[in-house]
C-alpha cells in the first residue's frame, strides 16, 4: 500500500507557517508600545546649588497629546445624488448647526457612515461628505485621518460623523 508524502508535508509546513507568522505578530505587537516616560530631573539653581521651588502640585505628570476616547457624534442628511458643489454647500449647512460643539478645534480622526442603497454607495457618499467637510472648514477637518463606512441600518442619504478631537492629555501622577 502507498502513502502519500505530500499532504503530511504540507501539514507540517502549515504549522510551522502557523508559528512564525504568530512570532511575527508578537514581535510587531511588543514594538508599538510605547516606551515607558522619562523621570523628570529636578534642576539646581545656577548661583546657590540650591534646588528651583517646584510647582504647585498638578494632577498631570506630564502632557501627552494625542486623540480623544471620546467621539464627538454628528448626524445629519445629504441628497446622495447631489453635485460635489451641492453637497459641498448641504454639509457646510449642516456642520454649522453644531457650531458650538465643533470651534475652535481640530479633528484628529473623524469616522464617517453613509447610506445609500448598497454597500460601496454608502462608502462613496462618506468619502464625499468627508472630502466636503475638509473643504468646508479646513481649520477643523483637513489634517484628520478618515475611515469611511456604509450604514446598514439608516435610510439613504442619513451620514452619521464620529468626530475624535485632538486633546491635550494628561498622564496621571503616580503616588507611593
Amino acid at each position: 500500500m502507498r502513502t502519500r508524502q505530500g499532504s503530511g508535508s504540507s501539514l507540517l509546513l502549515a504549522g510551522w507557517l502557523f508559528a512564525d507568522l504568530l512570532l511575527a505578530l508578537t514581535i510587531i505587537m511588543l514594538g508599538a508600545q510605547a516606551p515607558p516616560p522619562a523621570p523628570a530631573v529636578p534642576l539646581a539653581s545656577e548661583g546657590t546649588g540650591s534646588p528651583l521651588p517646584s510647582p504647585s502640585p498638578s494632577p498631570c505628570a506630564t502632557r501627552a497629546p494625542g486623540v480623544a476616547a471620546k467621539p464627538t457624534k454628528v448626524s445629519f442628511r445629504v441628497n446622495p445624488a447631489a453635485s460635489d458643489e451641492e453637497l459641498l454647500a448641504e454639509v457646510k449647512r449642516e456642520l454649522r448647526k453644531h457650531k458650538k460643539r465643533l470651534a475652535g478645534r481640530h479633528a484628529g480622526m473623524v469616522l464617517t457612515f453613509g447610506a445609500n442603497g448598497g454597500t460601496g454607495d454608502g462608502v462613496r457618499l462618506a468619502t464625499r461628505v468627508n472630502a466636503a467637510a475638509g473643504e468646508a472648514f479646513p481649520s477643523i477637518f483637513r489634517t484628520a485621518a478618515t475611515r469611511n463606512f456604509h450604514d446598514l441600518a439608516a435610510p439613504s442619504g442619513s451620514i452619521s460623523m464620529e468626530i475624535y478631537f485632538v486633546s491635550g492629555g494628561c498622564s496621571p501622577t503616580t503616588e507611593s
